[in-house]
This record gives C-alpha cells, sequence and structure tokens, in this order.
C-alpha cells in the first residue's frame, strides 16, 4: 500500500493496538507509538507492531548523549523503522541517536503541534533545522496544522522527510499539510476513536491520494 498516513496509537492498551494493527497495517505507511504502549508492556510491543507494519517510536528523546544512545539502541534492536528525537538538547545529543539508530530512521523535532510550541520552541526553529541536518537526521517532525510554520521549515531543509502531526483532531487538513510541503502525516484519534478505524484510514488516504504535488514524487522505503 503506498499511503503517506502514519497512525499514532497513544493508548496502554496493548491488545486494542495489536488488534488495530492487524486492521489497518497493510492500508497505513506505520503505526507510530509513544509512552503510554511502552511503559505497559515494553519494548516488546515494538517487534509485535512490526508484524503488521512499519512502527515508528515516538519518544521524544531528549537526554545526555550516553543515556540517548541506550535508548535508541534498544528500540532499533526491536526492529522500529523510525525514531522520533528532539534536537533541543544539542548536537551532540541529537548525533548520539543518530550514531546508536543504526538502519533506524530518525526524525528530529523542530517544532511541534500544541499552542505551547510557540512559546520556546518556534523561536528556535531555524536553529533546530541546522542543527538537525548536520547531526544526520532523516527526518523532520513539523506541524501539520501551522502551515506558515510547515512551509518555512520545508523552505529551509535539504532532503529530510518531513512528518507532520496535527491532522485531524488538531485541525489539520491532509490536502493543506501535503501543499505546504509535509511527507507523511500523522493521525491519531481521529482514527483509533473512530467507529470504524480502517473506514477511517480509507477516507484520509483518499484525501491524501486526491492530492497531485510534491509529496507524491518522493519516495520512502
Amino acid at each position: 500500500m503506498n499511503s503517506k498516513l502514519v497512525v499514532a496509537v497513544d493508548v496502554f492498551d496493548c491488545n486494542f493496538a495489536l488488534d488495530l494493527a492487524r486492521e489497518i497495517g497493510k492500508e497505513v505507511f506505520a503505526i507510530k507509538v509513544n509512552w503510554p504502549l511502552l511503559m505497559a508492556r515494553g519494548s516488546s510491543i515494538v517487534s509485535e507492531l512490526g508484524q503488521y507494519t512499519r512502527v515508528i517510536c515516538d519518544l521524544k528523546i531528549a537526554d545526555i548523549p550516553n543515556t540517548n544512545r541506550l535508548i535508541a539502541g534498544r528500540v532499533a534492536e526491536e526492529g522500529a523503522w523510525g525514531v522520533i528525537s528532539h534536537s533541543f538538547t544539542g548536537e551532540d545529543s541529537l548525533r548520539a541517536v543518530v550514531e546508536a539508530a543504526g538502519d533506524t530512521k530518525v526524525f528530529s523535532v523542530v517544532a511541534m503541534s500544541h499552542p505551547g510550541s510557540s512559546e520556546f520552541i518556534y523561536p528556535s526553529t531555524d536553529a533546530l533545522i541546522g542543527l538537525s541536518i548536520k547531526a544526520g537526521a532523516y527526518g523532520l517532525i513539523a506541524p501539520g496544522n501551522d502551515y506558515s510554520m510547515l512551509s518555512r521549515i520545508r523552505s529551509r531543509t535539504r532532503d529530510q522527510v518531513l512528518m507532520t502531526p496535527g491532522i485531524g483532531a488538531q485541525g489539520g487538513s491532509p490536502e493543506e499539510a501535503l501543499k505546504h510541503g509535509a511527507d507523511l502525516l500523522i493521525v491519531g484519534r481521529a482514527i483509533y476513536n473512530a467507529e470504524k478505524p480502517i473506514e477511517a484510514v480509507r477516507e484520509f488516504n483518499a484525501a491524501i491520494s486526491s492530492f497531485k504535488g510534491q509529496a507524491e514524487n518522493k519516495q520512502l522505503s
């Protein structure tokens, strides 16, 4: 399935997450897990979900280099396709994530999708982009519900893949996010809280497929 949809599964219920992965795994690009599932099951949930689709670990790693290496190395061992790290802790910390992740793709946070991001992260976004590129990040996290910021980030990147939260429950539109430079779209509650998640996935995929522009040409492995 040539989808650009990343489904965030921010729940504690591992059986629910696994059932959801079985249902939608072949029709999405990846499933994104956060701390709730890892706290409930441990890192093995990554390999369990990986039976059905790619898994991105949204851990927003933000520590000293040694600790970052331990975290990134563990999720890489579990077979994660991607891992998300903060970049504000500095180039040495982010580079440690990149080195420990190996073939696992590292996405660096340079802006977030909630209002508080404008307080401290937005003023540093340009610097965080430069730091992330220098450290070797595969992709960047950019807000899919703030189109001006998304466009700004896209204009300052090279070949980095932009993965965008804020679609659906936080107000972002798939078409607008793609138009302003997104490559992958993160959707959570609008899918996993839907009465029929597979139908919600298909609706988002249809909206994404209808867009003709930059994002459709980028090949992601």
